[in-house]
């Protein structure tokens, strides 16, 4: 029966190994992923031959040709492509190892949950389907930034999850936190998933001490690397900054309300004097202009050579002549850090209205942004480094044939998030209106909670702190597609007698 309690304990199910390869069904199931992985692969490199560039590849690579430990972004992923680039100076070899690993992770959470809550129907064939045509892998796969590595993570995060649900061990416990201490290093959006953790964690059938360890760890994990980023930045810059580039997010984002207001200097701190100054002067030119910036843009004020951040690197490097990009950015990121918090409390109903709110808003429908179009051409002749990291770099990588393919394909997923949230939200309703908690197992009912308490934090993340584009949101999409199909094969069944809710109760205490 779909999603029904597990076989008695005289019983025993078979392993998870068996489950894929044993079973004949299953079995033809990966075999078929396999190959359509290959097929579309090697479709998409027909189509698109060349690894695609964003603004944020140069630091990326800079980072790891030189094996730094300090870079204005996270420096996990530079720390994969140096170890990447140890053994391949292949673009091809890049792109198709972080496809494998999207693919690999996607089909771990496939697997893993019509094993652990015997699904069948709609996710067993519906999201199996969305796997082997998803275009979004390929084209994550495809750009030399952190997003296939990072999405990766996540649904290998989110499964171990639901292993630890489903049979609570010590190497679940490890195997746990490392994974989220490394998605931690790279990208800083994993700072709630500990949080996020705690849910089936806490109401698992770990015991006390267990339950404490696996919270413990990856906190111990992401505490030491925040402490190894602030010494290694004060040993380069002089600076102890963990995160550099949050202090000019945070300015960046002050000045979305501020583009309206015709600001005054009165009581403006004497530390913040220059920075106003210049402030007050390229807002009260964007107020006076019908054209304002706005929240899908990204991050445009701080990287506007006219806008006042820019114009204070250069004053830095006036100064100090001889310091690298990196130190001036840690140099500046305390200031606007307090510059942007200072004008967020003076105008907290501007930030909320044209910050907040308009985020909000595009959480719901994020912009393709570099997805929608191949970038290389326009990137490659700036990044002194491509022909030291690749043994072709030099060589010109054109503009493809197929940029509108390109776009069209992505153009349908910011659509598809909004049909997530709605088909979700109904199908949770309908889900308590026929007593779907009665119907399934706990364990069930706390993967639900754990994907609603990851979409809640997700939003207030993402609308408070982070830029909100398209591939921010991927795993979002794979987890509510995933549980909205869980949801509507569940929700018409019949309810567990008292007798198999007691069993599911009892195995689950037991780890089992």
């Amino acid at each position: 029966m779909l999603l029904s309690p597990a076989l008695p304990a005289s019983m025993p199910a078979n392993s998870f190994g068996a489950f894929i390869f044993a079973d004949r069904h299953n079995r033809l199931l990966l075999v078929v992923a396999i190959a359509a992985a290959a097929v579309k692969m090697v479709i998409f490199k027909h189509f698109f031959p060349y690894l695609d560039f964003t603004s944020d590849t140069g630091s990326y690579m800079q980072t790891a040709l030189q094996n730094l430990d300090h870079n204005i972004w996270p420096v996990g992923y530079s720390k994969f492509l140096w170890l990447f680039h140890q053994v391949s100076r292949s673009e091809t070899a890049l792109a198709v190892l972080q496809f494998s690993l999207l693919e690999t992770s996607a089909f771990f959470f496939y697997f893993s949950v019509v094993y652990i809550f015997r699904a069948e129907s709609y996710f067993r064939y519906g999201f199996y389907a969305f796997l082997l045509i998803n275009p979004l892998f390929p084209f994550l796969g495809n750009y030399f930034i952190s997003d296939a590595l990072f999405l990766s993570l996540g649904l290998t995060w989110i499964t171990l999850l639901l292993w630890m649900l489903h049979k609570p061990t010590t190497l679940l416990l490890i195997l746990h936190g490392l994974v989220l201490g490394a998605a931690f290093t790279i990208r800083y959006n994993a700072m709630f998933y500990p949080l996020v953790a705690l849910i089936p964690i806490l109401l698992s059938g770990y015991r006390i001490w267990q339950k404490i360890a696996a919270i413990l760890l990856p906190m111990i994990l992401i505490v030491s690397f925040v402490l190894f980023i602030r010494q290694r930045s004060y040993e380069h810059a002089g600076i102890r900054e963990f995160s550099v580039f949050s202090g000019w997010q945070m300015m960046n984002n002050s000045m979305y309300g501020l583009q309206y207001r015709k600001l005054d200097s009165a009581d403006v701190p004497a530390r913040f004097a220059t920075m106003h100054n210049l402030v007050y002067h390229f807002c009260d030119n964007l107020r006076k202009s019908k054209k304002k910036k706005q929240v899908y843009d990204g991050s445009v004020f701080m990287w506007d050579n006219a806008g006042p951040q820019k114009t204070m690197m250069r004053y830095y490097f006036t100064v100090y002549k001889n310091k690298d990009a990196y130190t001036a950015w840690a140099a500046l990121a305390p200031l606007f850090r307090s510059y942007g918090e200072y004008t967020i409390k003076k105008y907290p109903g501007d930030f909320f209205r044209y910050y907040l709110l308009a985020n909000a808003k595009l959480y719901i429908l994020p912009e393709p942004e570099v997805l929608n179009a191949y970038n290389r051409p326009y990137m490659g002749s700036n990044l002194d480094n491509v022909k030291a990291f690749f043994k072709d770099g030099d060589k010109e990588k054109p503009e493809g044939k197929y940029n509108d393919l390109q776009s069209t394909l992505m153009a349908l997923f910011p659509s598809l998030i909004v049909i997530c949230h709605l088909l979700f939200l109904e199908e949770t309703i309908r889900y308590l209106i026929k007593k779907g908690i009665r119907k399934t197992s706990r364990k069930f009912n706390i993967a639900l909670l754990l994907c609603w308490t990851f979409m809640v934090i997700n939003f207030g993340f993402s609308v408070l702190a982070a830029p909100i584009v398209l591939r921010y949101q991927v795993l979002l999409i794979v987890l509510l597609l995933g549980y909205t199909l869980l949801l509507t094969e569940v929700t018409d069944k019949p309810l567990l007698s008292a007798e198999e809710a007691a069993l599911e109760e009892e195995r689950l205490m037991l780890g089992v």
